[in-house]
C-alpha cells in the first residue's frame, strides 16, 4: 500500500482516509439495511453514489470523458436498452465514453459505466459492444464492489487505495496509473473472488443480452478476439487484466446463443457513425488516414468529411459531405457534420436551416436541440428560442460540462446573473473544482444584481455543496453549518 500512496500530498492522503471511512465495512451508518441485500452494511447504495459521482467528476476534470452529445446519446441509448431488462429501480445508470485508445471498460459503484474508445473501435458490431456493456451492468447490479468490501482483508486494501487514488490523484496520468495498480494487485490476491464475480457477471450479462435480443455469439466472438489478440491490439489490451478469463468462458456464452431466434447484430446504423466520430477524435496523422479512405459509400465519405473538418479544411469537407447530405438529409449524423462544416465556412444561417429541417423530422431529439441552441448562443442570436431549446434538456445533460457552459453563457448574454451563477457553479462542481464553484456563488451573493429570494437560494446551494462534498471544506473554527 505504501508503494502506491507515498507519492501523494497530505491533503490527498486525508481524502483517501475520508473515503476509506465511507467504504469501510465497519463504518456505522444511519441508513436502514435493505431487505434481501447482504451488502447493504458494507457499501450502502447512498455511498455507492458518492464513489460514482466522485469518480465521474475526476474523469471530467482531466478531460477523459467524450462529451459529444451524439456520442452520449448513442452510448446511453445502448446502455439503457440493456439495463432496462434488469428492472433496477435503485440506481440511475450513466454510460460514458473515455478518450483512450486502450482496450478496456469499467464499472464504478453507483451505476457509472465507462467504455474506452479503443474497445469500441475494436468491436465489429453493436452486439459485440453490447456484450461488454451487459457484463459491466451485471457487475453493478450484482454489487460486486460491495462484495469486495464485505470480504475485505489486508489483501483488498490495494484495490481501494488504487480506486481512491484514481479519484483524487493530483494529475491525470497518476490517476489512471493508480487505478490500474490497485485493481491489478487486488486481482492477484483475490483470484477466487474475481473468478466467481466474472462467472456471475457473464451469466447475468448473457441474460441481459438474451432479453434485449442481441446476438450472444457476437459476445463470445468479441471475448475470443480479445483473448487471442496479438500485435498492436495486444499491446493496448487492458480489459483482460481487470476482467481475467476463466476456463470455458467463451464456450459457455457460445452455447447459450444456440437458443436465440433471429438475434440482432446492429439495432441501427448509428453504431457505424459513432465509430467514425470516435476514430477521428483519436487520429493525429490526418493526411495519412485521408489517403487510406478510398471507398465512396456514405459511411466512408462521412468519415472523410470529419477528417477534413478536423484539419480545418472546410472546402474539401464541404465537397465531400454535400453529395451524401443531398441523399440523406434526414440523417442525424450527416446533417450535424454538414452543419458544423457550414459554420466553419461562416454560413451560419444555412447551418441553422439544415438543423431546423432535421428538428422538424425529429422534434424531440435532444441532440438536435442542443446543436441549434449552441449555434444561437455562440453567435448571440435569438436567445429566447435558445433558452426554450435548452430548458427541457436540463435533466438529460446535467452531467455534461458543455451544456452547463453553454447555459451559463446564455444567461450572461441575457443579463440573468442568478441563472448564470447556478449554471457556472454546477459547471465547476462537475469538473471537481469545488472552490471555484463556491467562489462563483459567493461573488453573486455579494452582488446587488439579484433579489433577496435569489440570494437565499444561492446560499442554500452553497451550503449543500459544502456539506455534500467528501472533503473537509468547513473551517476548523467558527459556527458549524452541516449536520
Amino acid at each position: 500500500m505504501l508503494v502506491i500512496i507515498k507519492k501523494y500530498t497530505t491533503s490527498f492522503l486525508l481524502s483517501i482516509g475520508l473515503i476509506c471511512l465511507i467504504i469501510s465495512p465497519t463504518h456505522s451508518t444511519d441508513q436502514i439495511p435493505e431487505l434481501g441485500d447482504p451488502y447493504s452494511q458494507s457499501l450502502p447504495l447512498k455511498q455507492e453514489d458518492i464513489i460514482g459521482i466522485s469518480t465521474y467528476r475526476r474523469l471530467q476534470k482531466y478531460g477523459y470523458i467524450n462529451n459529444d452529445p451524439l456520442i452520449i446519446s448513442y452510448i446511453n441509448y445502448l446502455g439503457n436498452s440493456l439495463s432496462r431488462s434488469t428492472m433496477d429501480i435503485t440506481r440511475k445508470y450513466q454510460f460514458f465514453v473515455v478518450q483512450s485508445d486502450q482496450i478496456n471498460a469499467f464499472a464504478v459503484p453507483g451505476g457509472y459505466i465507462g467504455l474506452n474508445i479503443g474497445l469500441i473501435l475494436l468491436s465489429e458490431n453493436e452486439a459485440q459492444l453490447a456484450g461488454v456493456v451487459a457484463h459491466e451492468i451485471a457487475h453493478i447490479k450484482l454489487r460486486h464492489s460491495a462484495e469486495m468490501i464485505a470480504n475485505a482483508s489486508m489483501s483488498n486494501i490495494p484495490m481501494w487505495v488504487g480506486i481512491i487514488a484514481g479519484i483524487f490523484a493530483g494529475n491525470a496520468q497518476a490517476s489512471m496509473a493508480a487505478l490500474k495498480a490497485g485493481i491489478g494487485l487486488s486481482a492477484q490476491r483475490n483470484v477466487n473472488l474475481i473468478r466467481s464475480n466474472e462467472i456471475e457477471a457473464d451469466d447475468y450479462g448473457v441474460e441481459i443480452m438474451y432479453k434485449s435480443n442481441y446476438d450472444l455469439s457476437e459476445m463470445a466472438s468479441f471475448f475470443d478476439k480479445m483473448e487471442n489478440s496479438t500485435g498492436e491490439i495486444s499491446r493496448n489490451l487492458e480489459y483482460l487484466s481487470t476482467h481475467p478469463m476463466y476456463e470455458n468462458r467463451i464456450a459457455n456464452i457460445q452455447n447459450r446463443s444456440s437458443v436465440q431466434i433471429k438475434p440482432m447484430k446492429n439495432s441501427t446504423d448509428d453504431y457505424i457513425y459513432v465509430k467514425n466520430i470516435l476514430h477521428v477524435s483519436l487520429i493525429s496523422d490526418i493526411s495519412k488516414n485521408i489517403k487510406l479512405l478510398t471507398n465512396s459509400d456514405k459511411y466512408s465519405l462521412h468519415k472523410l468529411a470529419l477528417l477534413y473538418y478536423k484539419r480545418s479544411d472546410y472546402k474539401n469537407a464541404y465537397d465531400t459531405i454535400l453529395p451524401i447530405y443531398k441523399l440523406n438529409s434526414n440523417n442525424l449524423y450527416i446533417s450535424i457534420a454538414y452543419a458544423n462544416i457550414l459554420i466553419g465556412l461562416d454560413r451560419i444561417d444555412e447551418a441553422l436551416n439544415v438543423l431546423n429541417k432535421v428538428k422538424n423530422i425529429y422534434p424531440l431529439n435532444s441532440v438536435i436541440s442542443f446543436a441549434i441552441a449552441e449555434i444561437l448562443i455562440e453567435n448571440n442570436l435569438n436567445l429566447n428560442y435558445a433558452e426554450r431549446l435548452l430548458e427541457p434538456l436540463k435533466l438529460h445533460y446535467n452531467l455534461n460540462p458543455n451544456y452547463l457552459r453553454i447555459s451559463s453563457k446564455l444567461y450572461m448574454l441575457k443579463n440573468s446573473d442568478f441563472k448564470a451563477a447556478i449554471s457556472r457553479a454546477n459547471y465547476y462542481q462537475l469538473l471537481d473544482d469545488v472552490n471555484m464553484s463556491l467562489e462563483v456563488l459567493d461573488n453573486t451573493i455579494r452582488s446587488n444584481t439579484i433579489n433577496i429570494e435569489q440570494k437565499r437560494i444561492l446560499e442554500a446551494k452553497k451550503l449543500n455543496i459544502i456539506c455534500s462534498n467528501p472533503r473537509p471544506l468547513e473551517p476548523i473554527f467558527g459556527e458549524k453549518t452541516c449536520n
